[in-house]
């Protein structure tokens, strides 16, 4: 039994897919790139003991597992689109393990959000508590709970739908 969306729309979501598919690869290959020309950089020019080489290479391994995560989320997307438009089957490893890829991001998240607090707190250089600085670091823990508390629901939600659909698919 197909939904009247999916077969109007079928090809839009097979684009649709197909894209979120694309972009998933490429976020994942060109993390691979980038993490090999940063060892190839740092392994050639690291020894010169360049304070900025190792400033760099920080601010480039910071921002890897956010890129790998989003290209793991666009994988997720593209199979749960084309799980949908398929008749029969079972949905491929990548859709049965999201809920468990996007809970290790939400693990990353939240340790790099305990590691940024004490920085975030001491932003301002200045000794004390002032209304600038208590606001700014209540905004950035409301900010950080509430990225978690979004990306654990979406999960829960992931957890909760992929099965309800497998057994839709057995219905005649």
């Amino acid at each position: 039994m197909r939904s009247r969306f999916l077969t109007e729309n079928r090809w839009l979501l097979k684009l649709c897919s197909e894209v979120a598919r694309f972009c998933g690869l490429f976020a994942l290959l060109g993390t691979g790139v980038l993490v090999a020309v940063m060892f190839v950089f740092l392994t050639m020019f690291g020894s010169e003991g360049s304070d900025a080489a190792a400033k760099s290479s920080t601010r480039l391994l910071t921002m890897i597992p956010p890129i790998l995560f989003y290209g793991f989320l666009a994988l997720i997307l593209a199979e749960f689109i084309s799980y949908l438009l398929v008749e029969q089957g079972e949905p491929k490893w990548i859709l049965r393990q999201g809920d468990k890829i996007i809970y290790a991001y939400v693990l990353y998240s939240f340790a790099m959000f305990i590691y940024a607090a004490p920085q975030a707190a001491s932003m301002g250089g200045a000794s004390g508590m002032d209304f600038h600085r208590v606001f700014g670091f209540v905004l950035f823990v409301v900010s950080g709970v509430v990225h978690v508390l979004i990306w654990v629901g979406i999960a829960i939600v992931l957890r909760k739908v992929v099965p309800i659909i497998r057994e839709s698919k057995t219905l005649v």
